[in-house]
């Protein structure tokens, strides 16, 4: 094949394949397509008692007079978080991945914090926290 030919079917194939991805990217992106939805969870004023208080996915923590929500899915795999209150940690029991109370990381496999939710405060004493999936 002489040097004009290969060039030529080189320029014609990144042609067609540029063509193929900007044909190919709005299906693309409406598969990866994910809609957030937001759920408000309600912890009553006998649900904060406690230290740590677990409803639907979100820990709600009070320490030292603050409250505050995290998110009690693990960072690494998306595992749901269990709560030792004998450490006062929080534990993932898939990979082992450990976290203090303020959604720090400790140790695992994990390597980021846990999301930290934002609490309102109702004017009936109940705390409202906004979970986003």
């Amino acid at each position: 094949m002489k040097r004009r030919a290969f060039l030529k079917k080189g320029v014609t194939q990144a042609l067609y394949a540029a063509a193929g991805l900007i044909l190919a990217w709005p299906v693309f992106s409406f598969v990866t397509y994910r809609k957030n939805r937001k759920k408000e969870i309600i912890f009553a004023p006998g649900e904060q008692a406690s230290g740590v208080t677990f409803k639907e996915g979100v820990f709600l923590v009070k320490e030292k007079g603050t409250r505050r929500a995290l998110s009690a899915r693990c960072t690494h795999l998306g595992c749901t978080l269990r709560y030792d209150p004998v450490a006062r940690r929080f534990r993932c029991p898939c990979h082992g991945s450990v976290f203090d109370l303020g959604g720090g990381r400790i140790s695992g496999p994990a390597r980021k914090n846990l999301k930290e939710l934002p609490v309102k405060k109702k004017t009936g004493g109940e705390r409202v926290v906004t979970l986003t999936t």
